[in-house]
C-alpha cells in the first residue's frame, strides 16, 4: 500500500513541474517579445522635436533702479506730559488714543492752595506799594525842610534810601505774585503740540509731582518719520558705482511698503543722513519724512523703505523667469546657431545684480540686472524653458512681442537626423 501511494505522489509531482515549466516558458517569451518591440520602437523613432520658445534680444539701456531697506515708523515729535507742580488730579479731559489740538486742556489739578498763594502775593504787593507811597511822601517832606535849613543832609539821605528800599520791596512783591500766578496756571495742563494722545498713566485723585512718573504721552504723527539704516558695505559700493559712472543719481523719492505688501501712494523725502556710523550696528542711520495727513501710518510699524531716483545708464536686464539655478550657479539659455541650420539652446552662466521693476505682488514683472555673462545682441530664452530637456537641444525661437506667425520655421526633418 505504501509503495502504491509513493508511486502516485511521484506521478503528480512530475505533472506539476511540467505545467510550471510551460508557464515560465510562455512568460519569458512574452517578455522577450515586449523588449523586442521596445527596441524596435527606439530604433525606428527620431530625435525629439524642437522646442517652441520665446527669446528676447539683449540691448543695453538706462534702467531706473531703487534700493530697499527695512525701516520703522516713528513720530516726528513725541513728548511726555508731566506736571510742573505737586497737586492732586481733579479731572482728565482727553480720550486715550484720540487726536488733540495744540493748547487743548488735558488735565486739571487741584488749584485751591495755588489760588491762596496768589491772594497772599497780591496782598503783599499792596502792602509794599503802600510803603512805597509813604517813603515818597517822607522824601518830599524832607526835601522841603532841607531847602529851609531845618533838616540835615544826613536825614535827607536816609529818606532817599528808604524810598529805594520801598521800591525794591514792590518789585519783589510783583515777582512773587507773578510766580504764584504761574504756579496757578500750571494746574491746567495743556497739549504743547497737535498730535495723538497716548494711554493715561495717572488717574483722577492721584497725587502727582514734577519728579514723579509722567501723566501720559503725546505724539505728532503728521508728518511722520521712517527711520532706516544702510550698511557700510552697501554705502561704499554705491559710492564706487557713482564714481565709475555705473550709477546716476537723480532726484530722490522715498516710498513705503507696509508689512502686508501695500504700497503707500504718497512719496516722502530724505531729511536726515548721519555723517557717522552707528557704533553698535556699524550702519549709517537715515530718515525720511512723510506727510501722513490722514494719520494712516502709525509709529512703531515695520515697513520697507524704497529709495527711488537712481538709474543704471547702460544695463542689460532679463525677466526674472529666464534666470535658472544650476549646480554651479545661475544661468540663462541663449539661442545659438547650431549644425545643419538648426538653432539650439546653450546655457550661459550669469552674475545677477540689482532687482528692478516688479514688487511683492507681481514677481513676474521684475527683471534682473546682469552684471556679467551676456553681451548686447544675445537672444535669451524668456519663455518655454521647461521644454528644454538638455543643453544644446534644438529650439524654434520667436521674438518676444512678435506675432505668432513670425516665429522662426522649424528645421526640416532631414536636418534633425
Amino acid at each position: 500500500m505504501y509503495a502504491f501511494i509513493m508511486m502516485k505522489y511521484k506521478q503528480f509531482q512530475g505533472s506539476a513541474m511540467h505545467r510550471l515549466s510551460r508557464v515560465a516558458a510562455v512568460g519569458l517569451s512574452a517578455v522577450l517579445a515586449a523588449c523586442g518591440q521596445h527596441e524596435a520602437a527606439q530604433q525606428g523613432g527620431g530625435a525629439p522635436p524642437p522646442a517652441q520658445v520665446t527669446v528676447e534680444a539683449m540691448m543695453p539701456q538706462a534702467v531706473p533702479i531703487s534700493f530697499d531697506y527695512v525701516g520703522r515708523l516713528e513720530a516726528s515729535r513725541e513728548v511726555e506730559i508731566r506736571p510742573r507742580v505737586a497737586a492732586v488730579i481733579e479731572h482728565r479731559y482727553f480720550q486715550e488714543g484720540a487726536p488733540v489740538k495744540a493748547g487743548a486742556l488735558l488735565y486739571k489739578l487741584d488749584a485751591a492752595s495755588f489760588a491762596a498763594q496768589v491772594r497772599a502775593a497780591s496782598a503783599e504787593l499792596a502792602n509794599r506799594q503802600a510803603l512805597l507811597a509813604e517813603a515818597k511822601l517822607e522824601l518830599d517832606r524832607n526835601r522841603a525842610l532841607a531847602a529851609q535849613g531845618f533838616v540835615s543832609a544826613r536825614a535827607l539821605d536816609t529818606a532817599q534810601t528808604a524810598l529805594a528800599v520801598a521800591e525794591a520791596g514792590v518789585h519783589t512783591a510783583e515777582a512773587n505774585l507773578a510766580d504764584a500766578r504761574v504756579n496757578l496756571g500750571y494746574t491746567e495742563i495743556r497739549a504743547p503740540l497737535t498730535g495723538v494722545m497716548g494711554r493715561a498713566l495717572q488717574v483722577e485723585g492721584a497725587l502727582v509731582s514734577p519728579t514723579g512718573p509722567a501723566l501720559t504721552t503725546l505724539a505728532q504723527i503728521a508728518p511722520i518719520y521712517a527711520r532706516f539704516s544702510i550698511g557700510e558695505d552697501a554705502r561704499l559700493a554705491l559710492e564706487k558705482q557713482r564714481a565709475k559712472g555705473e550709477l546716476e543719481q537723480g532726484r530722490q523719492r522715498v516710498r513705503l511698503v507696509l508689512a502686508d505688501g501695500t504700497r503707500i501712494a504718497a512719496a516722502g523725502t530724505l531729511n536726515f543722513s548721519d555723517y557717522k556710523a552707528n557704533p553698535q550696528t556699524g550702519a549709517f542711520d537715515m530718515r525720511a519724512e512723510f506727510v501722513n495727513a490722514d494719520g494712516a501710518l502709525k509709529p512703531g510699524q515695520f515697513v520697507r523703505v524704497v529709495v527711488e531716483g537712481g538709474q543704471l545708464p547702460d544695463a542689460i536686464t532679463v525677466p526674472q523667469p529666464a534666470v535658472q539655478d544650476g549646480p554651479t550657479g545661475k544661468f540663462v539659455y541663449v539661442a545659438t546657431p547650431g549644425e545643419k541650420g538648426m538653432t539650439v539652446a546653450l546655457p550661459h552662466p550669469v552674475e545677477v545684480g540689482a532687482w528692478v521693476g516688479g514688487d511683492g505682488h507681481d514677481k513676474q514683472a521684475g527683471r534682473w540686472v546682469i552684471k556679467s555673462g551676456l553681451k548686447p545682441g544675445d537672444k535669451v530664452v524668456v519663455d518655454g524653458m521647461a521644454r528644454i530637456f538638455f543643453p544644446g537641444m534644438p529650439i524654434v525661437p520667436s521674438e518676444a512681442g512678435a506675432a505668432p506667425g513670425k516665429a522662426a520655421a522649424a528645421p526640416p526633418a532631414s536636418a534633425q537626423k
